[in-house]
């Protein structure tokens, strides 16, 4: 069974094909745009748009900010591909793709991270459904089984030679 018939074409095409260029909405290249910004479906930036976007809850949102474009602001989108500028902090639900030429000032929140050589983010990159590793998974349970009044040897070792420096 292909991967095409578990998941359906849709939805398989729906992720990867983020740099389709069809915008139900767009703001262009020579536009500057105030204020905060909710929409459903696709949204294109080429200009300048001062003021928070987010992805309306009922539809998956498709955020593009081209080459052009600058946005000065968070943005919350499930899908999200950047090639221009961001100032303010960006979280995807979904998949985010930075591209070689994107700057980021802020941090970037994600699902999945697709990011080119070149890309500048000057904040912190933050995974929503982070993973543990199995090896801090067994540290935390063992140290949760320890007794609390058992010290570690080196904090043992520092507590009897100051002991002995009193007497």
């Amino acid at each position: 069974m292909g991967i095409m018939k578990i998941f359906g074409d849709n939805t398989v095409k729906s992720e990867v094909g983020v740099k389709s260029t069809s915008a139900d909405t767009a703001i262009g290249t020579n536009s500057e745009f105030v204020g905060n910004i909710t929409f459903s479906k696709n949204l294109q930036i080429s200009g300048t748009v001062k003021g928070n976007i987010n992805a309306s809850e009922e539809g998956d949102g498709k955020i593009v900010i081209d080459s052009k474009g600058v946005v000065e602001g968070d943005i919350v989108a499930p899908i999200i591909l950047l090639q221009g500028e961001v100032n303010g902090n960006v979280r995807s639900t979904s998949k985010i793709e930075i591209d070689a030429t994107a700057l980021v000032t802020g941090n970037v929140y994600y699902d999945i991270l697709d990011m080119h050589g070149g890309a500048t983010v000057n904040g912190s990159l933050i995974r929503n459904k982070g993973k543990t590793s199995k090896l801090l998974e067994k540290q935390s349970t063992s140290n949760s089984n320890k007794d609390a009044k058992s010290a570690p040897s080196y904090i043992k070792s520092a507590d009897t030679s100051s002991n002995n420096n009193s007497k």
